[in-house]
């Protein structure tokens, strides 16, 4: 097939892909954020980006356009499949700088569509997480966070929390009994976290907001998967816009996952494929997850300063994004391609190196 046939079905294929805006997850959350976020230049790079997806470049024209920046990286839970929980992260404990924060934005927010403020730790607890929140919106990107609500929040940050311009709120409840919630959320207290979303969501109707939308996520386990309909119930008499429920996963490079997953796996339900996925990692191409340090990691799931691509304190994105390490990491699902440094992603076990693609796989997750 020539390069421009290839181009020609790439750029089909990048269209199909937006339609169904699956890369910013929460489908209706995902359509708001570009429906209000679009400018020429983001629907270019877009497009663009998801064209250098499916044709697997190496080196790219194209900027992330999902940001994810932890502003901190420490909790007051101990989620004993987290690396944070389990203290043994590989990195010092960082609250990020407003400098730090700021450039990363500053620098990247004219290509993307959203910032995801969370990844290894509780957000909230960034004394200036609030202000992060609207420095984002003024730069016209969509806001994410995540937290697990378990504190004593004041009447001030639940109002702040609404004003801010935060577009989303997920709330991390994996159970309907304190038994079974702190057997996985550690150190959690249910109540706190339930009277936590009663008042956001009522203050919310108070302030005739309709954002953040607020979502119960619930991690289904061994040990909790009889609570689902009790929660599922409970949610919706606290009246939250979404209940999801995601599968249990373990951390990367987690040791004895086969014992692992038979403390924690659901029975009787397949919980993730053994295969890898056909794709490329979409993370080399559409996100850009930045440390509280300021050091960038390849993807959301590794977490050690061993593993790091660059740092944006002393780089720039547009450099760390086409170095050595990043063009070596895509290397891998370039059928034909050499892999000409080594990376954390050489072990990745979710996608299928290069050396497996055959033509019809390729085409198969496009």
């Amino acid at each position: 097939m020539g390069e421009a046939m290839k181009t020609e079905r790439a750029v089909e294929r990048a269209v199909r892909s937006i339609t169904r805006l699956t890369p910013l997850s929460r489908a209706s959350v995902a359509v708001g954020t570009v429906l209000a976020r679009s400018t020429p230049r983001r629907i270019a790079n877009l497009v663009r980006v998801e064209v250098e997806y499916r044709l697997r470049r190496t080196r790219l024209r194209g900027r992330p356009y999902i940001l994810i920046v932890d502003p901190v990286n420490f909790c007051n839970l101990r989620c004993p499949l987290c690396s944070t929980g389990l203290q043994r992260q590989g990195r010092g404990r960082h609250l990020m700088s407003w400098e730090t924060y700021t450039h990363a934005i500053d620098e990247l927010a004219p290509w993307a569509y959203k910032v995801d403020l969370f990844n290894w730790g509780e957000s909230l607890l960034h004394p200036r997480i609030l202000g992060m929140i609207r420095y984002a919106a003024t730069r016209n990107l969509g806001t994410a966070l995540s937290s697990n609500l378990s504190f004593a929040i004041d009447d001030q940050m639940i109002d702040g929390m609404i004003m801010s311009g935060l577009d989303f709120l997920s709330v991390s409840i994996d159970g309907a009994t304190q038994a079974v919630y702190e057997a996985y959320r550690r150190r959690g207290d249910l109540e706190l976290v339930l009277s936590n979303l009663r008042r956001l969501v009522k203050r919310r109707v108070e302030l005739g907001r309709k954002t953040p939308r607020i979502e119960w996520q619930f991690v289904e386990m061994k040990h909790n998967q009889s609570q689902l309909p009790q929660a599922r119930e409970l949610a919706e008499r606290i009246e939250v816009d979404i209940f999801r429920v995601i599968p249990v996963s373990l951390p990367f490079g987690m040791e004895g996952p086969l014992r692992v997953r038979g403390d924690w796996y659901p029975k009787g339900r397949p919980i993730e494929s053994a295969d890898p996925d056909l794709c490329a990692c979409p993370f080399l191409y559409r996100y850009f997850v930045v440390n509280p340090d300021g050091h960038v990691s390849p993807c959301c799931r590794v977490f050690g300063e061993r593993t790091d691509f660059g740092n944006s304190g002393r780089q720039k994105a547009s450099e760390i994004w086409n170095n050595r390490m990043y063009t070596a990491a895509r290397s891998h699902y370039r059928k034909g391609e050499t892999v000409a440094l080594p990376t954390v992603c050489d072990s990745c076990p979710a996608y299928v190196k290069r050396s497996r693609y055959e033509a019809d796989q390729e085409n198969s997750c496009l």
